[in-house]
């Protein structure tokens, strides 16, 4: 059933009240409270660290206001963490997905962290979980991450390189090359011209 009422103001109480014209019936509005739904407070916390860092937590990594500063990011980017030898030891680079030319990376939240899971997360943690940020000298756009565990060292007795042999040179056995050098004589490169002009 659907009543109608006139809505008025009573100007002795100072309030609107509710008229059944049919009837002359006054009913008094309650007040009108507004439902509060409790809602969780997410205010950022203050960075008040002036160097730049990243620390590394269990999934993710987070970069401080100074870090997000100094490499010029915003949210949305994708970043990328590389490991690369510097001075001997091997080192994790970070940067944009398009510092290191890649299409691969994960995506920087408003938040500033990025997700970092499993082989990846792995191989950072061997490094430590808060990172100094400093600019890499030998790629614009991309930073070395100097972690609190300190470089990994590469020994480079065992390494080799597979470097991979031109068409002309196939024919040519290292044992040929090795018959006909003393050991005790100072190689220069006219031989090894020597040795190909003959093939």
């Amino acid at each position: 059933m659907l009543i109608d009422f006139k809505l008025c103001f009573d100007d002795e109480a100072g309030k609107f009240v509710a008229l059944n014209p049919d009837t002359g019936e006054i009913r008094d509005f309650a007040p009108v409270t507004k439902k509060t739904t409790s809602t969780r407070s997410t205010k950022k916390k203050v960075d008040e660290n002036p160097n730049p860092q990243l620390t590394l937590e269990d999934n993710k990594y987070s970069l401080n206001t100074a870090a997000v500063t100094l490499m010029g990011l915003e949210p949305e980017m994708k970043l990328c963490v590389k490991m690369k030898k510097i001075d001997g030891a091997m080192a994790p680079i970070i940067g944009t997905n398009e510092a290191f030319k890649v299409k691969d990376g994960n995506r920087l939240t408003k938040s500033f962290t990025v997700a970092c899971r499993g082989a990846n997360h792995d191989a950072l943690a061997a490094y430590g979980t808060i990172f100094d940020i400093e600019p890499n000298p030998a790629l614009e756009g991309t930073f070395v991450l100097k972690g609190d565990k300190g470089p990994v060292i590469v020994h480079d007795e065992n390494i080799s390189e597979t470097v991979e042999i031109p068409e002309d040179l196939e024919g040519i056995s290292t044992d040929d090359i090795d018959d006909t050098l003393d050991s005790q004589e100072e190689v220069d490169g006219s031989m090894f011209e020597q040795l190909l002009g003959e093939v």
